[in-house]
């Protein structure tokens, strides 16, 4: 129970066991919900219900944690992208909104890069680490979700809502970053290219942001190619 509520576990290692098994789950849970997506459409209102409070639960719990452990406005704020696309999730479970589910979608692709790069991630073992398993399973499947529930589909039109709502999120967590020496968008701990500094970084990260947006996009056109019906294909935006 003391290594379940440690503040400050060490980190999991890239490549190792703890990274393993998150990856493990979340494969798992993925195919789950792929095999079972017939029952999982049949019931959608019910599925997102029950998916809403599980996202309360680790939110009030990630929170409330920072709150008895000691709260640190640079690192506990909910301005990392991805506790943000946390409540997109959340706000998408709720109302079901499609323009909602276009943002978290790109956001949500930053989660892909904390899976297979994990910077400072706790293990599972520890409440933190359960956190985080949560936050980005949800984030990275809710799409998932959506495309065998309601048939969406990401579209240009969508990443272009999403660069607009990143550009706004830019601006609050470079903010957030000056008033309180944070880390948000990993502006202060540079994961990737250490070397480089101010405001080359975070021209890299925007650069960055555009790319994989793109990639995103450009994958799941080649997704929904392959798996819908000629009619359901998307034209181009």
């Amino acid at each position: 129970m003391a290594d379940f509520l440690d503040p400050h576990p060490p980190w999991i290692t890239i490549g190792g066991a703890e990274h393993l098994l998150y990856v493990l789950g979340l494969v798992v849970v993925a195919g789950t919900l792929l095999l079972a997506r017939h029952q999982v459409r049949e019931h959608e209102a019910a599925v997102r219900a029950v998916l809403a409070v599980v996202v309360v639960v680790q939110q009030v719990t990630l929170y409330g944690f920072y709150l008895v452990t000691g709260w640190d406005p640079a690192e506990t704020l909910p301005l990392h992208i991805s506790r943000v696309s946390a409540l997109l999730g959340l706000a998408y479970l709720v109302t079901g909104s499609r323009r909602v589910m276009d943002v978290l979608f790109f956001f949500g692709l930053w989660a892909w890069a904390s899976f297979a790069y994990p910077q400072n991630i706790q293990p599972p073992t520890n409440i933190l680490g359960w956190s985080f398993f949560v936050n980005h399973v949800v984030t990275l499947l809710l799409p998932v979700l959506a495309w065998v529930t309601t048939d969406w589909r990401p579209s240009l039109r969508g990443m272009r809502l999403a660069l607009g709502w990143f550009a706004v999120y830019l601006v609050v967590a470079v903010a957030a970053n000056a008033a309180f020496d944070g880390n948000y968008f990993y502006q202060r701990e540079r994961p990737l290219l250490p070397w480089l500094g101010q405001p080359w970084y975070l021209l890299a990260s925007v650069a960055a942001t555009v790319a994989l947006f793109s990639l995103g996009y450009a994958v799941s056109r080649l997704v929904a190619h392959r798996t819908d019906r000629p009619a359901r294909v998307e034209s181009v935006q």
